[in-house]
This record gives structure tokens, C-alpha cells and sequence, in this order.
């Protein structure tokens, strides 16, 4: 085995405490190692048999790969000869990987995500309206947001079902399982408010949601088959966690500001009472504190796309204030393309 590669140091980087497993042995001039019955010979060029077994019995998972370059008669040999045997799957890394407890890395989030919402989110056209001037604000906007909400809810089983095998923790598992019965027919319950303004299933049937939505539910959807973690990682936004215990969301006291039909309020109102009873924004929470660890590549991974989450909720609510304060008709019915 006498492989070596100009990217060495590069790839010596990642191997800080290079631990060889396997028994040497002298053969001659030569090392033989065996590896569950494979017999290796280990010829490298530049080193004498004594000082690659000298070598060898140095990683033994203590001694930092730095020390063990500076320790050889000739670094670049040394920095060859491990790049090497970590290639052919010969080293182990005895280090201990960066990581966190679940909760302590949900917290970090918890922060980004907050200062997100005041930068981006509730600086859009909805929220500043909602928030500054509900009572000016047309009713087609209340009614449009309602009928996007009933499209996200009635899609919930695109994004929610691939979790709900989630194998690497039971407990999150079981309490994803749970949320799911519990969210079950939620978007039956938005339909009676439509009912109320004389929208029916049928004709939510037969519309086509925003853009905005359907791009929030397809990330969503693409985020629990490939990254579970970052997409439990929303779940409490989704389902207001800022609300607190005898409060209500801004949605519905600009509702009440703009004293729309009880008739309209009154189920959208039972909708947030039943999530917010129920704990649903301290879902996520619940589920990270089911989590062990989680290493430092995965946290930086869920920040950035703790980025692209908000940019996506921003487009979302964007698109909901400008389609439903300009339109003429609520429905956008496929039949009229």
C-alpha cells in the first residue's frame, strides 16, 4: 500500500484523532495487518517496518495527527502514509464530535426565528395591516387568508405523514403521531366559517390555492422526507407558539376589530382556541427535548434553512394581502383558466 495524494493536508484536516484498530505484525521487511481475515501489506516508501509499526501504535485515538506529523522524520511521508490508510477504511476517529442537547440547539432557533418575525415577517404588507389598521383592511383579505389557510390544512398530510415512521426517536415519533390524530378534520372546521359567507367544499374543490401557499406546503412536504429534524423545527411557528395562555392570535383580534359575522370568526376562533389548549406551539419543543444531540453540522444546516422557512412564510403572506386586496371574485376556480 503505498498511495499517496498531492491533497493530503486537505484531507488530513479531517482525521484529528486517527485511531488504527488492527493488530501489526512483521513480515520481513514488510507490516502485514489483518483486517477480518484480509491480510494487508503496508509498504511505504521512505519508512523502515519499525517506524510504521512505531507509527501505528501511536494512534491509538489520544494522540492528535498534528503531533503525530511532527513526531515522523519526514512530515509529508507521515501525512501520506495516514491519508492513505483512512482512504482504504483502515483509521477510525476516535474524537468526539461537536454537539448539543436538543432543546439547547431549539432554543438558538427559537431566537433566529423570533428576530426573523420582527425583521421580515411582520413587516409585510398582512401583518402591518393587520397589526396597524385591521378595521380598514377588506374583507376579502380576512376571507382570502381563511380559504389558503383551509388549502394549507386540507394538504397537511402531504408534510405530516413522512414523519410519522421517524425511526432515530421514539418519543418524537409518538408525540408526531398524536399531533397528527389531533389535527385530523381542522380543515372541516375552517370550512364551516366559509360556509358562513356561502363557500362550500364543492367549490374549494374546483379552486387552485396561491402560489405562495402551494410553495409552503411542497417545502414543507420535501422538508420531512429529507431533512425530519428541520422540519419538526416548525411545527411550533406553524402552530403559534408566540401565542400566549388567554391570549389570541393578531389575526383574530383584527377580526374582532373589524367586527366581521360571528358566524364567519366563530370556527376560525375554535381552530386557534383548540391548538393553543392543546399545546400544539410548544409541539416542536416536546419533540427536541426527545433528541439527545445534535451535532454542529446539522445546527448550521438548520439555521440556514431557518432562513428560507421565513422567506418562504413572508412570500406566503405577501401574496395573500395582494391577490385578496385586488380581487374581484374569492375563488380561483380552474375551470376559469
Amino acid at each position: 500500500m503505498t498511495r499517496t495524494t498531492d491533497s493530503g493536508p486537505a484531507e488530513l484536516s479531517a482525521i484529528r484523532l486517527p485511531l488504527f484498530p488492527y493488530e501489526s505484525n512483521r513480515l520481513g521487511d514488510k507490516v502485514v495487518v489483518d483486517r477480518e481475515g484480509l491480510e494487508l501489506v503496508l509498504d511505504v516508501e521512505g519508512m523502515s517496518a519499525e517506524a510504521i509499526q512505531g507509527l501505528l501504535a501511536r494512534m491509538d485515538g489520544t494522540t492528535s495527527t498534528e503531533k503525530l506529523v511532527a513526531g515522523g522524520d519526514d512530515a509529508s511521508t507521515v501525512e501520506g502514509f495516514i491519508v492513505a490508510l483512512d482512504q482504504h477504511a483502515l483509521l477510525d476517529d476516535a474524537s468526539h464530535p461537536e454537539a448539543r442537547s436538543g432543546l439547547e440547539v431549539l432554543l438558538e432557533l427559537e431566537d433566529l426565528s423570533a428576530d426573523l418575525e420582527r425583521r421580515i415577517m411582520y413587516r409585510n404588507e398582512f401583518w402591518e395591516a393587520m397589526r396597524e389598521r385591521p378595521e380598514k383592511v377588506a374583507p376579502s383579505v380576512y376571507y382570502g387568508f381563511t380559504i389558503e389557510n383551509y388549502h394549507f390544512l386540507h394538504r397537511e398530510s402531504y408534510f405530516d405523514s413522512p414523519v410519522l415512521s421517524y425511526q432515530a426517536s421514539t418519543g418524537a415519533r409518538l408525540i408526531m403521531n398524536e399531533f397528527y390524530r389531533e389535527e385530523y378534520g381542522h380543515d372541516e372546521l375552517i370550512l364551516r366559517g366559509l360556509n358562513a359567507i356561502g363557500i362550500r367544499g364543492e367549490d374549494l374543490a374546483e379552486t387552485m390555492p396561491l402560489p405562495g401557499t402551494m410553495a409552503m406546503c411542497n417545502a414543507l412536504a420535501y422538508w420531512a422526507m429529507t431533512d425530519p429534524i428541520f422540519f419538526f423545527s416548525t411545527l411550533g411557528i406553524l402552530e403559534g407558539n408566540g401565542v400566549k395562555e388567554g391570549e389570541q392570535d393578531f389575526f383574530l383580534d383584527a377580526c374582532d376589530a373589524h367586527r366581521l359575522d360571528p358566524a364567519f370568526v366563530g370556527p376560525v376562533r375554535a381552530h386557534a382556541r383548540i391548538n393553543r389548549d392543546g399545546g400544539h406551539g410548544n409541539l416542536t419543543r416536546a419533540i427536541f427535548r426527545q433528541l439527545p444531540c445534535i451535532d454542529a453540522a446539522t445546527v448550521r444546516r438548520l439555521r440556514s434553512r431557518t432562513y428560507l422557512f421565513f422567506d418562504l412564510y413572508d412570500a406566503f403572506y405577501r401574496g395573500v394581502y395582494r391577490h385578496y386586496s385586488t380581487t374581484r371574485t374569492l375563488l380561483r376556480r380552474v375551470s376559469s383558466i
